[in-house]
């Protein structure tokens, strides 16, 4: 018996793992993040987005079926920087919940000054509901510099998930 392989399976393979991947993304900030009762708890589901993002970074070319070159580089640098901000969050996360200042931690994002600045007054406000209006204005910056929707609403959406979650 000879075994059939057909050309487009590795495409329905990967647009499937994208698919999924994007779905456990949008599961991690609708409920996992609001349920994170604890600063350890945030920051194990703000890295869990951040290896998702890289993930569908990865699987971009293939699993997002788009055809033009510079849209996959587009949506791949999306994922990157959404990655980058979930990974941002997470370190100012850290820093807040031991009472330590934000300490660089070699995102990308971290060249613009304002966004460091912002994570820097992240640490400041004890409650949640501070540290959303921060990520909100993190979101407002980053879509006034230029960055992909993806990034702008992932901010939103971690701040939403911040405004929800019952501390």
């Amino acid at each position: 018996m000879r075994l059939r392989f057909r050309r487009v399976e590795p495409i329905r393979a990967a647009t499937r793992a994208y698919r999924d991947a994007e779905r456990r993304s949008a599961q991690i900030i609708r409920d996992f993040l609001p349920l994170a009762s604890t600063g350890c708890d945030r920051i194990a589901a703000l890295n869990w987005l951040a290896g998702e993002q890289h993930y569908l970074a990865e699987l971009a070319p293939l699993g997002s079926r788009l055809l033009d070159d510079t849209a996959v580089a587009d949506r791949i640098q999306a994922h990157l920087w959404a990655a980058d901000l979930a990974g941002m969050i997470a370190t100012a996360e850290h820093a807040a919940d031991h009472h330590h200042v934000y300490r660089l931690g070699g995102y990308g994002l971290e060249a613009d000054n304002w966004t460091v600045y912002l994570l820097g007054t992240y640490t400041k406000p004890g409650r949640l509901a501070g540290r959303a209006a921060v990520l909100d204005s993190l979101a407002t910056h980053l879509h006034q510099r230029g960055y992909a929707d993806q990034v702008t609403s992932t901010a939103t959406a971690i701040a939403d998930a911040y405004r929800r979650t019952h501390r």
